[in-house]
């Protein structure tokens, strides 16, 4: 994650950026209620990502940054769960 706008990752950040503001095929947001590190871009992300928007994207409780780690087998259901209503 680029920390500052000279960092040398900033610009494929940038790239992606594009390509996600213009993303229309559904888009799964699912964060931990503990995550220190990114936990904050859930809502940019929901609002920024056309496919994310009127969704419903879960909150993973009890678990932090690693959410695959912390909560492997709930995420695997909420990912589940998406893939088969999408």
């Amino acid at each position: 994650m680029p920390t500052r706008p000279d960092d040398p990752a900033s610009e494929a950040n940038r790239a992606a950026w594009a390509v996600l503001t213009t993303w229309e095929r559904p888009l799964l947001v699912a964060f931990s209620d503990g995550d220190p590190i990114t936990g904050a871009m859930a809502p940019v992300l929901r609002s920024s990502i056309p496919g994310a928007k009127r969704l419903d994207h879960p909150v993973i409780e009890g678990a932090g940054h690693f959410l695959q780690e912390d909560a492997g087998v709930r995420l695997g259901q909420v990912v589940a769960e998406f893939v088969g209503s999408t």
